[in-house]
Parts: C-alpha cells; structure tokens; sequence
C-alpha cells in the first residue's frame, strides 16, 4: 500500500502536474481489481486540486490501463458523467504497476443511499444513457452478446441444474440481433457517485463491451436484489424497459448468466461470511427463477 513517504509516489505526481507537491493521500474503499487512492495536491499558486491515483496491481483483471484511458476520453467527450482522465502512464518506472490519475468527483456512494422508485429511475436513465452513446466513438472493445458459452461454464453442476443445462446445451447459441450498444459491464450502486439526488459520475469501466444491453441490465438487478431485495431488481426492470425494450427470455438468460457467474466466483470476493451466504441464496434464488422462465 501506498504511504505519503513514498518517493516514487512524489514523484508520479510531479510527472503528473510539475511543481504541484503531494500533500496527503488515503486508501479508497472499493477496487477488488486496482488499489485506489484519493490524492490531495497542493500546486504553487497554494490551491489544492484533488485527484484519483488507480493502479493496475498484479490482481487487476479488467482492461489495461491504457484502454481504460481511453474509454473514459471517449465517454467524457459523449457528454457521459465519468470521471476526467488527466494523465496515464504504462512504463511502470515511477510505480510498479501501470496507474491512471483522474479526477476526483465529490459525492455519495450509490451503496450509502437508500433506495427509492426515483432512484432506479435514474439509475436506469443513466444506464440508457451509457447505451446511447454511439459505439464508433469508442475504442475497439470485446463483444458481449451471447450468454450461453459462458453461462454452461458458470452453471452449477448439481442435479438441481440438470433440466435446464439441457435447455442450454439444445439451444446452443443465441446471438443478440439487436443493435450493439456501449456496455458498462458491472453497473451497480457501488460504481455510482451521487449528489442532490442526481449521479454525478460512473465509475470503473474495465469491464465496458459492446453488445446486448440486457447483459447490464441484468447485472444492475441482480446487485440491487442483494442490497435492497427483489422489489428492487423488479422495479429497475422496469424502469429500463421505460427506455428500450427488455425481451422477457433474453432477459431471463442474462440473470441467469450474471448469477451463476456469482455464485462461480464469489468466493474469490473476500466477503464476510454472513454477506457471501446473503448474496448466494440470493443469486441461487434468481437462477431458479430464470431458469423457471425458459423452461
């Protein structure tokens, strides 16, 4: 972990704005994948610019940092409410590992906030948002449109399962036929700064595609059902299809994909055990009920 002694660290940031001094620095909650820090930098004239310091650490598992540059360039000039990237560097001569400095958004976690009707309104107004903006602006990104490969990889293999593995081994494929759009990839309270009950900036696109915007939608949902129950996943479907259509079986597929994912990797989380069991009994719950809609 960083500290406020560290040499190298005074020295990115001089990289970054030359004859600014480091003035404090303090681990940020959240990044399962980069170590965030909240830099305060005290510039010659005596003002005091605060930034975000993101590094790719050896557990990082998202887009490079030179990718994840870009993707926010690009979305800042769409006019979406992500964080200004302010300066990249990849050479790992100052810090060990490749690190983005962006700037610092004052405001709320979406996590701290309770959740109301007008709240997953505008959550899912911000998500269209994101789907609107037009994908030949953006950086060349992975595709996201078919579940199945990867949902008969995450799938439990319980006999439970049996019925419906068989649905998606005979189905094979299902390839989106829509229109690709941009996609966030892990949309979720957490990823969200809010302030006067608007978001004011979306946060870590490491995971952003392109593809089927339900693969967000279902995503958003299902982190909304651990936090504030079903009522909550329901309502943000619904407040989404306001926007554009959301195909019942399509949809269905996607929460079936994002909870099987979870209950693949959630281990790998570090979560307290009473929230890991909360948050499987809740992803097991959602499979079943997607399950009950395609078969």
């Amino acid at each position: 972990m960083l500290t406020l002694e560290d040499e190298n660290l005074h020295r990115a940031v001089e990289q970054y704005a030359r004859g600014a001094a480091l003035d404090s620095i303090e681990r940020m909650e959240g990044g399962v994948s980069a170590e965030v820090y909240h830099l305060v930098l005290l510039q010659p004239n005596g003002s005091k610019e605060h930034v975000v310091l993101r590094i790719h650490g050896a557990s990082h598992y998202g887009h490079a940092a030179e990718l994840e540059f870009r993707i926010l360039k690009a979305l800042s000039r769409a006019g979406i409410c992500v964080p200004e990237p302010l300066s990249l560097d990849a050479s790992c001569s100052l810090l060990e590992n490749p690190y983005l400095i962006i700037a610092f958004v004052e405001g709320d976690s979406g996590l701290s906030l309770p959740i109301c009707n007008a709240s997953i309104e505008t959550m899912a107004e911000a998500l269209n948002s994101v789907h609107e903006v037009p994908v030949d602006i953006m950086p060349t990104l992975p595709r996201r449109t078919d579940p199945i490969p990867e949902l008969l990889e995450f799938l439990p293999t319980d006999p439970e399962w049996n019925d419906f593995r068989g649905y998606l081994e005979r189905t094979k494929s299902l390839q989106f036929s829509g229109k690709d759009v941009v996609l966030h990839g892990d949309f979720w309270p957490s990823n969200l700064i809010w302030s006067e009950e608007r978001i004011v900036a979306i946060l870590d696109w490491e995971d952003a595609a392109i593809g089927d915007p339900l693969s967000d939608v279902a995503c958003a949902a299902l982190e909304l059902r651990y936090i504030h129950g079903k009522e909550a996943k329901d309502l943000f479907e619904k407040a989404y299809a306001k926007h554009r259509k959301v195909d019942p079986d399509r949809f269905a597929l996607w929460l079936a994909y994002v909870s099987s994912a979870a209950l693949k990797y959630m281990g790998d989380w570090g979560l307290e055990v009473s929230k890991e069991k909360h948050m499987r009994q809740t992803a097991r719950a959602t499979l079943r009920e997607a399950a009950a809609v395609l078969l």
